[in-house]
This record gives C-alpha cells, structure tokens and sequence, in this order.
C-alpha cells in the first residue's frame, strides 16, 4: 500500500466523525418550541431488597441487586454468552500457541538429529 494512501486513509478517518456530526446538526430543528421539564422529585431510585447503605459499595453483600428482567441486565443471558465467546476464544488462543510450540520443538529436534 502506497505511503501516500495511508496518509489519505488516515485523513478520511480522522475527519469522518466531525463530517457526520455536522451533517446531522444541520439535520436537527432550528426552533426552540422544546418545552421546558421542571423536576423536582428525584430522577432514579435504587432497586434494591436490602438497605441502599449495605448494598452500594465497591463490594456489595449478596442478595443486593435483583433478578434480570430483560436481557441486557447484569447477570442475563447476553452476558453468559458474552463470557462463553471469550473463554472459547481464550481456548482457541491457547491451544493454538500450544499447538506452534510442539511443532517448534520438533523440527528443533529433528534439526539437532540430522546435523549429528
């Protein structure tokens, strides 16, 4: 690949995400018909079983959070399959490099059998 193409490439994608930013400010409405959302009652609350003060740590006690309900939660099927995916391609990974070292080891070795 030419110096000049990746010099080019390189360009194209460092400019590429202003571009589209831009394009899509140009996109959005000009008015300013928003309403105005006054808040006054806190926006979130804590689901949980036990006391917040037990449970919102750095290391929370057991029985703290609950169930997943959709599958993007913690502890939902997405991430079980997300762990399995990288414990097969830390399998395959492993096993490839094994596989190499053997190989390595033996045309060592049959280099060291023919020299004598």
């Amino acid at each position: 690949m030419p110096r000049y193409t990746r010099y080019a490439c390189a360009v194209l994608l460092t400019i590429a995400p202003f571009a589209t930013s831009q394009v899509r400010a140009a996109d959005s409405p000009t008015d300013s018909t928003v309403e105005q959302v006054n808040i006054t009652e806190p926006s979130y609350v804590w689901d949980l079983e036990n006391d917040p003060s037990q449970c919102i740590s750095s290391n929370p006690r057991p029985n703290c959070g609950k169930k997943p309900e959709l599958s993007g939660d913690r502890g939902g099927w997405m991430q079980y399959t997300v762990f399995l995916v990288m414990f097969a391609g830390v399998g395959v990974i492993g096993t490839v490099l094994i596989r190499n070292v053997i190989r390595r080891d033996r045309a060592i070795a049959e280099q060291m059998e023919s020299s004598d």
